[in-house]
């Protein structure tokens, strides 16, 4: 039984699925819906049109007369009787016919005339109303002729004939070894036939029920074409933030994601235009605020030095020793600004060699070491036993380490621990650079990164940085492939630098 059911429900299972892709085709195609769409509405307008036929089809009555029957009869008995006398090779036979014609007439029926001619057209046999002793036989076979090329004669199926003319009909017969022609001609009695038609009626029924189906069945999809010239237009005037609402999977609702797409990227881009302007912007405020600070006081120290506006040699010297100090600084905010810049417009410059990660943070960590012990900071190292190796630019990838580690010792907090962790995942190792800071705001953890950025904005003092660092150590970890990201956690910041093994 179990068997016979699986039987039964395994084509019906074939036929939803069969279904069920149909459905998804005309679903995803506008061609194919309109193609639909149109026959369906085709289909049931001719179907609604041939219902109503019966409720129409007398409305145009009307009668015909038609004589066609008559004059076949009268063709037919001419070639009957000439065909008797043929076989009977007698033109009494058609004698005879004659004579039955004019006891037609003596009783007053109605009746045909008939003649029989010699081959020149003298009339030999003729019935009482003919009055004619020659026959012109070549106008007669003209009409005959005439009327045959018009109106011929169809074994089944006549054409009708509705005007009433006198009908003549020609038989050449040879008798006797004697040429003769009968001639039978005579006014056709009329057919009184009725007629019945539907009219245009149902014809227009059906093309005003195609056209009203048509029109409500694509009023949806043409409500979503004027919904979407609509959000074009609104997007076109300005207002990019507008997003036109997707139906359905067909190509017009491909067309809206595609247009939604496009809005959406011209908004991120006039964003990142507008966002590239600002940081223009702030970068010459900030150039110039930080190359004039340095510069001020230089030129400050020097006009007291060309001026002898100092007591004693130790005012001299300190006053020298000031101004070369801030050219230092000048010319490592000049550096690192030159730096960045060669690093942001320079993406093919690196110099790749394999370096084991472990001895490179070590040595590192022991140059600071001095800096450390001044600052009351203490490294502590988070390295796994075997060596890691990855293939980097060891000149740059030292400076991004060099400016964390820096910057952990500069701007530590509390017990001045700072950790450093190396480990080796799947395809890329991850470098951790943490100690214990003041508080960081999201916004503040997005903006580390840009360019001239400094927690406590109130600083004017370029000892403290020149703001390029960490958008320099940005740009050198992304040469690699890699990635930079700070969190802030239980009152540690961390630094996290995931580079790939490999380039």
């Amino acid at each position: 039984m179990k068997k016979i059911f699986s039987l039964f429900f395994k084509p019906m299972g074939l036929i939803k699925h069969i279904g069920e892709k149909i459905k998804n085709n005309i679903q995803r195609s506008i061609r194919i819906q309109l193609f639909t769409t149109f026959i369906l509405c085709a289909l049931g307008s001719f179907l609604v049109s041939r219902a109503v036929l019966p409720l129409f089809e007398n409305i145009n009555e009307g009668a015909i007369v038609d004589y066609s029957y008559s004059m076949r009869m009268m063709y037919f008995q001419a070639q009957d009787t000439a065909e008797w006398a043929i076989r009977e090779n007698s033109v009494d036979i058609l004698r005879q016919s004659i004579d039955q014609e004019n006891e037609k007439i003596e009783s007053h029926q109605n009746t045909l005339k008939m003649i029989v001619t010699d081959e020149v057209g003298e009339v030999l046999y003729k019935t009482m109303q003919v009055k004619e002793e020659h026959i012109d036989l070549h106008e007669e076979i003209r009409h005959v002729m005439n009327f045959t090329i018009n109106q011929p004669f169809e074994e089944e199926f006549p054409n009708m004939v509705t005007s009433r003319e006198e009908f003549t009909t020609l038989v050449p017969l040879t008798l006797q070894d004697k040429k003769y022609y009968f001639i039978v001609s005579g006014l056709p009695q009329g057919e009184v036939i009725t007629s019945t038609s539907e009219g245009p009626i149902p014809f227009f029924i059906g093309v005003t029920l195609f056209i009203l189906s048509f029109f409500y069945i694509t009023k949806r999809k043409m409500t979503q074409i004027e919904s979407l010239a609509e959000g074009v237009m609104e997007i076109a005037k300005g207002n990019l933030a507008y997003r036109i609402e997707k139906k359905g999977q067909d190509e017009i609702a491909l067309l809206t994601d595609n247009i939604n797409q496009m809005a959406e990227e011209i908004m991120t881009s006039i964003e990142m235009e507008r966002k590239i302007e600002q940081q223009k912007n702030e970068l010459i405020t900030n150039v110039s605020h930080d190359l004039r600070t340095p510069l001020t006081s230089i030129m400050g120290y020097l006009r007291l030095l060309r001026e002898e506006k100092y007591e004693t040699k130790e005012q001299y010297d300190e006053y020298l020793k000031i101004a070369f100090s801030k050219s230092e600084q000048l010319k490592n905010l000049i550096d690192d600004l030159f730096e960045y810049t060669k690093l942001t417009n320079d993406k093919n410059n690196l110099v790749r060699q394999q370096v084991c990660l472990n001895e490179l943070l070590d040595q590192l960590m022991e140059e600071l070491v001095p800096l450390a012990e001044q600052k009351q900071r203490l490294f502590s190292k988070y390295f796994p036993d075997h060596r890691i190796f990855v293939a980097l630019d060891s000149e740059k990838i030292v400076r991004v380490f060099d400016n964390l580690l820096i910057n952990a010792i500069n701007y530590s907090v509390g017990d001045g621990k700072i950790m450093v962790s190396l480990e080796g995942q799947d395809d890329h190792v991850r470098i951790c650079v943490a100690n214990q800071s003041d508080a960081f705001t999201a916004e503040e953890l997005a903006s580390l990164f840009e360019r001239f950025y400094k927690k406590d904005q109130s600083r004017t003092n370029v000892t403290e940085g020149s703001g390029l660092g960490l958008a320099i150590a940005k740009s050198i970890v992304e040469l690699h492939g890699g990635t930079i990201h700070a969190k802030y956690k239980n009152e540690t910041l961390y630094f996290i630098i995931t580079l790939p093994f490999t380039a």
